[in-house]
């Protein structure tokens, strides 16, 4: 009889110790007691005034009640998606002031230009490149966020799209 509850203990004990092993792991896969504020998809395209969209760069956001960033390169066709934690998660709710970043036209760029067989497309407007000159802002709401950035082009700039000095 001893031995049967001796066993019958130990089996209890070693389920307890498992189920408690099993729940540590659990809660550390699903992320509890995370500290990453929850962030929200966003969908976007950047345009110029005329409708056509820069080829390169990149868009961030800024939320200042949280003091996060969230990033993403635009493509080709003006498009971008942005991440705060990872690639393309997206961004925390609320309003975010937006600057667009854009490198181009170093010297290197300049001295080899003919032999550069790409196209950069427009440039856009310096002052996008600032949060406080941008003029872009946008109120994250929970959910998939889409969003049309209309910008100015660059004033200064040969008809290939080079800056001019």
């Amino acid at each position: 009889m001893e031995n049967y509850q001796t066993r019958t203990a130990l089996g209890l004990h070693q389920s307890i110790w498992i189920f408690a092993l099993l729940l540590a792991g659990l809660s550390q896969i699903l992320g509890c007691g995370s500290n990453q504020i929850p962030t929200h998809v966003i969908e976007g395209i950047v345009e110029f005034e005329d409708g056509t969209s820069p080829m390169f760069g990149d868009v961030e956001f800024y939320n200042a009640e949280h003091k996060l960033n969230a990033r993403g390169k635009i493509g080709r066709d003006g498009s971008f998606t942005v991440g705060t934690y990872s690639k393309d998660d997206g961004a925390v709710a609320g309003n975010q002031k937006i600057a667009i970043l854009q490198i181009s036209g170093n010297y290197l760029t300049e001295k080899l230009g003919d032999q550069i067989q790409h196209d950069h497309g427009q440039l856009i407007d310096l002052a996008h490149g600032d949060y406080r000159t941008s003029g872009l802002e946008f109120l994250v709401s929970p959910g998939v966020n889409r969003i049309q950035l209309t910008v100015r082009k660059r004033p200064r700039q040969t008809s290939d799209g080079m800056p001019k000095h």
